[in-house]
């Protein structure tokens, strides 16, 4: 079969036309969604997670399974040695990396002390990573958070001992618990008061639908993060604590581009405004969002409609659905300032974690 296009895995989008030159801004540019395998945690958890810590596997065709395979065998290299990462990241134009774990490791379905083990584990091996390369990397951590006590002492560890400046959490806790759920108020409490963002990465939906041509990603992962959005503003976690800094990966997923269906909804029926007492846009708005979306004209719009203050530059690297050129996909979106590309492609990203250009000068 002859296609219109070659495939080019890890390397420029089909979502978009590319441009010849590398434009990039005089200050650092800062990958707010990039990720790290550790592998002493693999070896800890081993065969001990319940099927639903395996969505990706569950529903996914033969085919698909198999090339899912075959890429993170591909991969492995890239998601664990810096000697692969660093090359990577001037290829990019990427100067820092806030680096977090691969989401299949944040091993929320397993039983807590052993989840609270694992992200310890997780933790001091991306410590680690950031210790021996200071001057590119910053550290995001990932908490328990299948016990909320567990998940506070361990934020705590990361951010006071590790010196971590945020957090990486998934979309949901496990499939029958929502970000929602109150027994963690508490540890968004403990978040605020930090006053540290946390970037929410979905691990894919289940639904034998979705079995085929990657659906469990391509759709699987923006829908994961949708529900997840949705009960944090529908369920008044924002409401309760609105200081909170979330970060959205894949650009907000569906939820930044069709919120007024939200809005509707809360305007029609009662079962909506239960838990908020302001339209779910309002809340949407507290938001940050990724850069990876692929086209300049979703860009342009979440630009447009969120601000350039909300944007951050994000790659989901080292993976084939990544975006390999995020600096150049930023300085193709019409009609930005020079000081708008220099805050999306890092200063934003800094001032969310508290820190300047300086920090890593040490």
């Amino acid at each position: 079969m002859d296609y219109d296009i070659p495939m080019k895995p890890y390397g420029p989008t089909a979502g978009r036309d590319h441009i010849d030159d590398k434009p990039r801004p005089k200050t650092k540019t800062v990958d707010f969604h990039i990720h790290m395998r550790i592998l002493d945690a693999d070896k800890l958890v081993g065969d001990r997670i319940p099927d639903d810590s395996k969505v990706q596997y569950r529903f996914a065709s033969k085919a698909s399974k198999e090339q899912t395979l075959k890429h993170h065998s591909e991969r492995m290299p890239f998601l664990t040695d810096m000697n692969y990462r660093l090359p990577d990241m001037k290829k990019m134009q990427v100067d820092i990396a806030a680096l977090s774990c691969a989401p299949r490791q944040f091993y929320y379905s397993t039983e807590p002390s052993l989840g609270h083990e694992s992200s310890q584990i997780v933790n001091d091996g991306i410590h680690k990573a950031v210790i021996e390369n200071n001057t590119t990397h910053v550290g995001l951590g990932t908490v328990p958070l299948q016990d909320t006590d567990l998940a506070i002492k361990e934020l705590k560890r990361c951010i006071n001992e590790l010196g971590f400046k945020g957090l990486q959490i998934g979309a949901r806790i496990k499939e029958d618990e929502e970000l929602s759920s109150e027994r963690l108020y508490p540890f968004w409490e403990a978040v605020q008061e930090l006053n540290v963002p946390m970037l929410i990465h979905p691990s894919s939906f289940s639904s034998p639908r979705l079995s085929n041509y990657h659906m469990m990603n391509i759709i699987g992962n923006p829908l994961d993060t949708t529900v997840g959005v949705h009960y944090l503003i529908f369920g008044g976690v924002l409401e309760k604590f609105p200081n909170l800094k979330f970060v959205l990966s894949h650009g907000g997923a569906f939820t930044s581009h069709y919120f007024a269906r939200m809005d509707h909804a809360y305007g029609a029926r009662p079962d909506c405004r239960e838990d908020i007492h302001r339209k779910p846009s309002y809340y949407l708005s507290k938001f940050y969002f990724d850069t990876l979306v692929f086209s300049i004209e979703q860009l342009s719009y979440l630009i447009s409609n969120f601000g350039s203050d909300h944007i951050l530059l994000g790659t989901d690297y080292p993976f084939d659905m990544a975006e390999f050129n995020p600096v150049e996909h930023v300085y193709q979106v019409p009609d930005l300032s020079e000081g708008d590309r220099e805050k999306i492609c890092g200063l934003n990203a800094l001032k969310l974690m508290g820190i300047d250009e300086a920090y890593f000068t040490r």
